[in-house]
């Protein structure tokens, strides 16, 4: 018997649309644009310009749902969950945002292996 084929790219983009649902569910998802400057830093996460909320969806996503779009898998395997963790530490609600981010590390080392 075959097991059925795993789409990652279709997984991935389950895995952006939680994440984006999460930081609108914590009120972390931001009308305002960061200013051109603070989005090209080159510290990893833009950590000395951004909150990492505003990494995740000015940068992260937008990178990561251009590279599923072009069929390309997004670099991996990624380790972003002990950073959220830290970063929304204070946040008693921020337990899904973290659970999701954590899906999308376990989805980026998985689709790395196969």
């Amino acid at each position: 018997m075959r097991m059925k084929q795993i789409d990652w790219f279709d997984e991935y983009l389950k895995v952006f649309d939680t994440i984006e649902k999460r930081l609108m569910e914590l009120g972390l998802w931001s009308q305002k644009r960061p200013a051109p400057e603070a989005l090209e830093s080159s510290m990893p996460f833009c950590v000395d310009t951004l909150k990492l909320e505003q990494w995740l969806q000015f940068v992260f996503l937008p990178r990561m749902r251009r590279s599923v779009e072009r069929k390309q898998l997004p670099p991996g395997p990624a380790q972003i969950a002990p950073i959220a963790q830290e970063a929304f530490k204070e946040n008693p609600d921020s337990d899904k945002l973290i659970g999701a981010i954590q899906k999308f590390d376990e989805v980026s080392h998985l689709s790395h292996l196969h």
